[in-house]
């Protein structure tokens, strides 16, 4: 799940989501749990919602790469970013986080892929695969973004894996 924490007025939105990857046993385990929780630290009346949890299935992965599709898969997450109608953001992520077991040993190697759309369409989503990309939300205030990625389990042994994902939203 991802839940929003708090919102702080300010001139940026920097969101964190915080991943809590927990897998109470890899070998023999046929799914595997995503859990994340937002936090917007800085924000100019810019909300962040989360709309769907990103949902990964490990009987998907093949060689111990699991992928999520931001554009085509069903099983990617959701968020809604709400803010002045009409207007222009930035938009920027650090797309690879190495998350390490916190209960032994044990790695995992996530790329995130994140896709946007200013209606509510995945399948008609962009990749926001740049160091930055400039989007306008829609005539509601609204901007869709969709989270998806790639996830390496390789190195994975049971246990939790926390890291953070950030995003950051600037007005233009």
């Amino acid at each position: 799940m991802i839940y929003l924490k708090k919102i702080v007025p300010w001139y940026r939105l920097a969101a964190i989501l915080f991943c809590m990857f927990f897998f109470p046993g890899i070998q023999g385990q046929n799914t595997i749990s995503i859990k994340a929780s937002a936090t917007v630290v800085e924000a100019t009346g810019i909300e962040l919602i989360t709309l769907k949890d990103i949902s990964i299935d490990e009987a998907s992965a093949a060689n111990g790469i699991l992928n999520i599709s931001p554009v085509t898969d069903e099983t990617a997450g959701k968020m809604l970013v709400k803010g002045k109608i009409n207007s222009t953001v930035r938009l920027s992520y650090l797309n690879q986080l190495s998350l390490v077991n916190t209960s032994g040993e044990g790695t995992l190697l996530f790329k995130y892929i994140v896709s946007g759309n200013a209606t509510d369409n995945q399948r008609a989503s962009q990749l926001l695969d740049q160091v930055e990309r400039i989007v306008q939300f829609n005539d509601k205030g609204q901007y869709y973004l969709w989270l998806g990625g790639q996830v390496d389990l390789t190195r994975a042994k049971p246990g939790s894996y926390n890291g953070e994902f950030t995003i950051q939203i600037e007005y233009i």
